[in-house]
């Protein structure tokens, strides 16, 4: 079952700049929705099918957030106008970080 959730989200993913080198990009996205399998998620920058990532999600067992691994299912581009773009990205989380601490 899909909840409807309008937070924001902390993400951290990787992108590969060349065979030996990755740049880590860390930003915030914005929950639509989610369910125990994945989530809808609104994106400031382009991120690729099948990519992981790590995202910050809030926890209904818990009262704080915790870090899940996603892989990315499906993106599509929005233009908010003619120089930017944001991307709703559908996710489904392949697991939870454990906590630190």
């Amino acid at each position: 079952k899909r909840v409807p959730c309008k937070l924001a989200c902390l993400y951290e993913l990787t992108k590969p700049v060349d065979s030996s080198t990755v740049k880590l990009s860390e930003g915030h996205g914005h929950s639509i929705n989610y369910s125990g399998s994945g989530m809808l998620l609104l994106l400031p920058e382009e991120v690729g099918q099948r990519q992981v990532f790590e995202i910050q999600v809030p926890s209904e067992a818990r009262a704080t957030q915790v870090t899940k691994l996603g892989e990315v299912c499906w993106t599509r581009s929005i233009a908010v106008n003619a120089r930017v773009c944001m991307y709703l990205v559908g996710i489904r989380f392949l697991f939870e970080l454990p906590a630190l601490g």
